[in-house]
């Protein structure tokens, strides 16, 4: 891979990264050359192409986009998993709270503030919730006026709500959000102003070294264009929250539920059912793949902020 600088970074929009994420000091050293380029049809479509980082592996979608929110009008995209079969959602919520009681283990105690930042159709929020009864308040985050569904123990707000919550989340949950912005430091800079002193982030992205990047290339669900404006590598995840002065806890390798979707993309058809039934179903060699390999479908880091 070139790792020759580009010329004038600007002219592809790349000045926010004209300092390394991983800490370089020569900076970002993105190649000429897009390491992929596919044409997107629909809202924010067109030609689309991603420079990756030579020096840390951060890669960047462009053109950039000064505002995404467009991309998510009427919660049409399938960041929000509407129209699920009862099936579906009872191995999503199966899976879900699962993982709201080990993230719960790993952030320590009990939190009475949990912010669950861009929350989807908020089952995060909600399992959250179930595994904290009662007594603690669980908040979920997102563009809209009105929440996706009931939240049943949890509560919803909009974005608007961010300056009253400002310091006091015990716990701040941002799961597959972090890479639909364009500037990665400003939007973590909101997570980490939302927590207390002592209090925990965690955050859950995409791996740009995913195995399935070269089995599926561009219909590899980890690219999701346009909605995916940046993509992580392990390198520049770890600089990204450490350079809001947050100390790592834990690094996990994810496994995430990409499969079907990749699946569905390569043959041209839309994310359904079916898909989901062949994602579970081949989720055993998933796993096994990205074990053995280390390059897992997803990465997530545990932070703290200090006392």
């Amino acid at each position: 891979m070139s790792t020759n600088p580009v010329p004038d970074m600007s002219a592809l929009g790349l000045a926010p990264y004209a300092q390394c994420p991983s800490g370089g000091a020569a900076g970002c050293r993105f190649d000429a050359r897009p390491r992929l380029s596919t044409d997107v049809p629909g809202r924010g479509g067109g030609r689309i192409d991603v420079y990756r980082c030579g020096t840390c592996g951060h890669g960047v979608t462009r053109p950039a986009m000064d505002d995404v929110a467009a991309l998510y009008e009427g919660r049409e995209s399938q960041d929000f998993q509407r129209g699920d079969s009862p099936l579906a959602r009872w191995i999503k919520r199966t899976a879900f709270d699962r993982l709201a009681k080990h993230l719960l283990r790993q952030a320590g105690g009990r939190p009475r503030i949990v912010v669950d930042f861009a929350c989807g159709n908020g089952l995060i929020t909600r399992c959250m919730a179930d595994a904290l009864r009662p007594g603690a308040d669980v908040i979920g985050l997102d563009f809209f006026d009105d929440p996706p569904e009931p939240m049943e123990r949890a509560r919803y707000a909009s974005f608007a709500a961010l300056s009253d919550l400002a310091g006091k989340a015990d716990l701040v949950l941002c799961f597959h959000a972090l890479e639909h912005d364009d500037d990665p430091h400003r939007f973590i800079g909101r997570l980490t102003a939302l927590l207390a002193p002592g209090g925990r982030l965690v955050v859950e992205v995409p791996n740009v070294d995913c195995i399935w990047t070269p089995w599926f290339g561009a219909d590899c669900e980890n690219w999701y264009l346009p909605f995916h404006r940046v993509h992580f590598s392990r390198r520049s995840l770890r600089a990204l929250v450490e350079a809001q002065g947050l100390a790592i806890l834990a690094q996990e390798d994810v496994c995430a539920a990409t499969m079907g979707h990749s699946i569905a993309n390569r043959f041209g058809r839309p994310y359904s059912g079916i898909f989901f039934l062949i994602g579970v179903a081949l989720r055993p060699l998933q796993w096994l793949a990205e074990k053995l390999t280390g390059r897992p479908s997803a990465l997530r880091i545990i932070a703290v902020q200090p006392e």
